[in-house]
């Protein structure tokens, strides 16, 4: 009988040779919070666990840019997955840091606001010390999104209008602007649209935009819409009347829009009246100046003029009116006036006090402001 010969054995495994394990509270308590980003680094640390990964490195293996492998990464060291440094991560400190004086490190990142506060009751708010910007930590903002079904629905229906998942810091920005600043669930999503709508969805401007609508108390869905309502008018005022004077498009100053809103909405200025203005005023200057077109205008609508034809026949007046006055001045020695024209501006005249409501409206600064709404 021929001898067999020695041979090894082994299972199939397959692609289960080489696994790694996820932690449970992953799916237990991450998966309705977490995102794409967020999921990607965790899979990618867990599969290189025990080695030190750099976040150039981590931004590249999952194709995500730095700044959104970053906020990912923030995510999971609040959390306590993850540590930086090699230091390991101590869920406990952040309790410790809750109790920590109002002067002490935790109030360089956010203002420690009390929880009755921040869940709407009516304690006083306190001021932030170090920081203008205020933000809660991204695992408490979590904590009332968990409590509260209608931050849930509003970052849902803010992710929809912007069309991607939100990062961690957006996150805490819109919460904030909820539970800090008191703008209503039911606004934020009108303010993300308007942001996006005008070309300005950057985080940095819903925000800002945000914290001054609810300084304004904005705070019901019929003042956001009235809101909304009156800057796109103002806006088109604008489009409008620099449609008409030719400027290249560019962002308004404050009162260039105060007066295109003015003309437009309010006096209801036809824009070949703006126009003439704006003729008359380059003329006069050489130069555009909307508080010396407002002077011109203004003399225009007090007198019940908003079109172009009424312009002209009033200057037509007025020119026949100033030469009547001059053959009146030739013929009375020395240009005594005649009491017959009593009340007619001679178009120098007219001149002299645009020209003085001009300066008076620049030294005002009225000018010089940059419009941000």
């Amino acid at each position: 009988m021929s001898e067999k010969k020695s041979m090894e054995y082994s299972i199939t495994m397959g692609n289960w040779n080489s696994v790694f394990a996820v932690p449970s509270c992953v799916v237990d308590e991450h998966m309705k919070l977490a995102g794409a980003a967020q999921l990607k680094v965790l899979l990618y640390m867990l599969r290189h666990g025990g080695e030190a990964v750099t976040l150039d490195a981590l931004a590249f293996a999952i194709g995500q840019k730095p700044s959104d492998t970053q906020d990912a990464l923030d995510y999971w060291v609040n959390c306590g997955l993850l540590c930086e440094g090699g230091i390991q991560s101590q869920p406990e400190r952040k309790e410790k840091a809750k109790e920590a004086a109002p002067d002490a490190e935790v109030r360089t990142t956010i203002p420690q606001a009390s929880v009755n506060n921040a869940l709407g009751k009516s304690e006083e708010k306190k001021a932030p010390v170090t920081r203008d910007k205020i933000r809660y930590p991204f695992d408490e903002c979590m904590r009332y999104v968990a409590e509260d079904n209608a931050l849930k629905n509003m970052l849902t229906a803010v992710e929809s209008t912007l069309g991607k998942q939100l990062t961690h810091t957006e996150v805490t920005c819109f919460v904030t602007l909820v539970k800090w600043h008191g703008l209503p669930c039911t606004v934020v999503p009108m303010l993300v649209q308007y942001c996006k709508s005008i070309g300005k969805p950057s985080m940095s401007y819903i925000e800002a935009t945000g914290i001054g609508w609810a300084a304004e108390e904005i705070d019901n869905f019929e003042k956001a819409e009235k809101k909304i309502s009156a800057l796109t008018a103002k806006r088109r005022a604008w489009n409008t009347v620099r449609s008409a004077l030719e400027i290249p498009e560019r962002k308004a100053t404050d009162s260039e829009l105060k007066y295109c809103d003015l003309w437009i909405n309010g006096q209801h200025i036809e824009v070949d009246l703006v126009r003439h203005a704006y003729d008359k005023c380059v003329n006069k200057n050489g130069k555009l100046s909307f508080a010396y077109m407002n002077g011109i205008i203004k003399r225009y609508f007090e007198q019940g003029i908003t079109d172009l034809t009424s312009a002209l026949k009033l200057d037509e007046q007025n020119r026949e009116a100033m030469e009547a006055r001059r053959q009146v001045r030739g013929e009375s020695r020395g240009g005594k006036q005649n009491e017959h024209f009593g009340e007619t501006y001679a178009a120098e005249d007219i001149e002299a006090i645009l020209d003085a409501e001009w300066a008076k409206e620049m030294a005002a600064g009225s000018g010089n402001c940059n419009y941000d709404d």
